[in-house]
């Protein structure tokens, strides 16, 4: 898959699918800006999906039936790309994601905006 089809996958895909190291695929949204792709924690746990990427970044995405080798990283740029990322989420999910920020602290939900980096 080219990336600029992972971009278009992206963008019209309400939920795709991610994992880090051999653990089982979960369903996430992800979204792209500046063709990057994002996710973010909603539920903070000790033992979640963000974690395990932050101790192993190695992992994947799932679009479709196609499987894409990513690193899960913190973004160097967090700060600058988030207000993108934000946009990015409203755009996909429209009124839904206004209505799901009142239920969540929103400093600590952007804080954990994580960038799927496909590896070669």
């Amino acid at each position: 898959m080219t990336h600029q089809e992972m971009i278009k996958h992206i963008d019209k895909a309400w939920v795709s699918q991610i994992r880090c190291g051999d653990h089982r695929f979960i369903d996430i949204t992800i979204v792209q800006t500046e063709g990057r792709f994002f996710v973010r924690q909603y539920k903070f746990g000790g033992k979640s999906w963000y974690d395990a990427f932050l101790k192993h970044p190695e992992g994947a995405m799932k679009l479709g039936n196609t499987e894409i080798p990513v690193n899960g990283i913190i973004p160097s740029d967090l700060d600058e790309i988030n207000k993108k990322v934000n946009k990015a989420y409203f755009k996909k999910m429209n009124i839904v994601y206004p209505l799901m920020r009142l239920t969540y602290n929103r400093k600590k939900h952007e804080a954990s905006t994580l960038e799927l980096v496909p590896r070669s």
